[in-house]
């Protein structure tokens, strides 16, 4: 487990360094760039992210959980990859004219067509970064992720701030996958790969066809939930939404992105090793929760500030989007393993089954939910989020892990007794500051230094797992730091 442990913990640095480049990024382009055109790529974002899942179909989650991977399957995955990314880019460039119509977005038809070029060069780089996940080579996904983040992020305000509004994303997206590409083949040059082959292509498509129908039906349902909203309304209240889910879901996109990163492949390894999934479920659980569900209670309580910041005046309609979105992801208190766990087992056929009723259920809530305003789409947040944790638990429950509510619930506890203990301080200071927005830079800063030390010391004074965690993880660094420090007698 301490390889494991150390891919998790490379992968979560990853997405902070990231998250860093892309917070201070949006935090600069919020202001150069409205809602009414940032609308324009969360539309044309949708269509890009149904186009490659589509093309993915499952063929790296194949790389990664396969018990025995060989050159010819490998090349059998390039070569499906090669096929559908044909296939999908010219059904992407013919259909982006009749999009901008239909969305009555006029942009939007160049914007699909400049990003098809980043979307090409996903044939090469799908391959290759799934080799280096299953690898559990975390640092130099690291490294890729890094750089190509802070190309896209210059790049980015850049061409932002020189006038060419919307379009900045899709050259900025053009500009990084280049260099991300170029990266991948240095880390991992792979080249036998790239040639042609279909000799296995019956056993990979066994696999992809409910493993990446499974994130089809996911993608699928994420696109439609966001072109449902695109028509009843304004481009400019489909981005107020986008950032308004952005801010709530910080924490997951970092703290869990990591975990995310390393979720399949140290799963798929305990469950090749017969390993006891009961007992690492459970433990990721309390572990996460205990991590995840401070930092949700925080932004609820400090959205005002965090929007008035990073955001700019011009956003501040997203605040309450904020704080009711964020209370509807606390009841999500296993996030991004429930799948994981699910395919690493073998139970690709349930994920895909569970993934359709989730979407079954979600997308009739998105659709009369956004007849009525913004803060209706925020509130659906609440039941999809409570009935899609149940079913997947329960999927998890029945088919993988055999643990009762009770046990879960037990998992959860010291989660929540340390949740409260560290948001106490904060909410006197809001109270006193008198209320949510009325507390200033200052509170704010005042809030989050009470709030820290509070919930380490509920974690210490609790016993939760995650204390000893962080304890085995500021030592792991503190070792390699004092490794790098020079000893007396070398000569600088």
């Amino acid at each position: 487990m301490d390889k494991v442990r150390i891919a998790v913990v490379i992968a979560t640095a990853d997405k902070y360094l990231t998250t860093v480049f892309t917070l201070l990024t949006t935090a600069i382009v919020a202001r150069i760039i409205n809602p009414a055109e940032f609308g324009v790529t969360v539309l044309g974002g949708a269509a890009l992210l149904l186009a490659n899942t589509l093309r993915d179909v499952g063929t790296s989650a194949y790389i990664i959980q396969t018990p025995e991977l060989t050159t010819g399957k490998a090349r059998a995955v390039f070569t499906m990859n090669l096929i559908l990314t044909a296939v999908i880019l010219v059904g992407l460039l013919l259909s982006s004219p009749f999009l901008a119509v239909a969305f009555n977005t006029p942009g939007l038809g160049i914007y699909l067509q400049v990003c098809a070029a980043p979307f090409a060069v996903g044939a090469i780089v799908y391959p290759l970064h799934a080799l280096l996940a299953r690898d559990l080579a975390f640092g130099k996904l690291a490294v890729v992720n890094i750089i190509s983040t802070l190309v896209n992020s210059v790049t980015l305000i850049v061409t932002a701030y020189i006038g060419a509004s919307y379009m900045s994303f899709a050259y900025a997206q053009v500009v990084s996958a280049i260099v991300g590409t170029v990266l991948l083949v240095y880390f991992r040059p792979s080249f036998e790969i790239f040639r042609p082959s279909l000799k296995f292509w019956k056993e990979i498509l066994s696999f992809s066809i409910f493993s990446g129908g499974t994130g089809i039906v996911q993608r699928a349902s994420e696109v439609i939930s966001v072109m449902t909203v695109g028509v009843f309304m304004t481009p400019a209240m489909v981005g107020l939404l986008n950032r308004a889910s952005m801010i709530s879901q910080f924490p997951e996109r970092t703290i869990m992105a990591g975990v995310n990163a390393a979720a399949l492949p140290a799963f798929s390894k305990a469950a090749r090793e017969k390993g006891d999934m009961r007992r690492y479920y459970l433990a990721a659980v309390e572990r996460i929760s205990g991590l995840i569900w401070p930092c949700l209670a925080m932004i609820i309580l400090l959205a005002n500030p965090l929007i008035r910041v990073f955001l700019g005046d011009q956003w501040l309609e997203t605040i309450p989007l904020v704080q009711i979105i964020a209370g509807g992801l606390l009841l999500n208190f296993p996030p991004g393993i429930n799948y994981p766990i699910l395919v690493a087992a073998g139970a690709v056929r349930k994920a895909f089954m569970l993934s359709i009723l989730q979407s079954c259920i979600a997308l009739p809530i998105i659709a009369v939910s956004a007849q009525f305003g913004l803060e209706a789409v925020a509130w659906a947040t609440w039941p999809i989020v409570a009935i899609n944790v149940i079913l997947s638990t329960h999927f998890v429950k029945a088919y993988v892990a055999k643990f009762s509510w009770l046990d879960l619930l037990r998992a959860l506890k010291l989660s929540l007794l340390s949740t409260l203990a560290a948001i106490a301080g904060p909410a006197v200071i809001i109270w006193h500051a008198g209320g949510f927005d009325q507390i200033g830079i200052m509170g704010s800063i005042a809030a989050v230094a009470i709030a820290c030390p509070c919930w380490l010391l509920a974690l210490w004074a609790l016993r939760h797992p995650l204390f000893a965690e962080l304890s085995r993880a500021i030592r792991s660094i503190l070792l390699r730091l004092n490794r790098m420090r020079p000893a007396d007698g070398t000569p600088l």
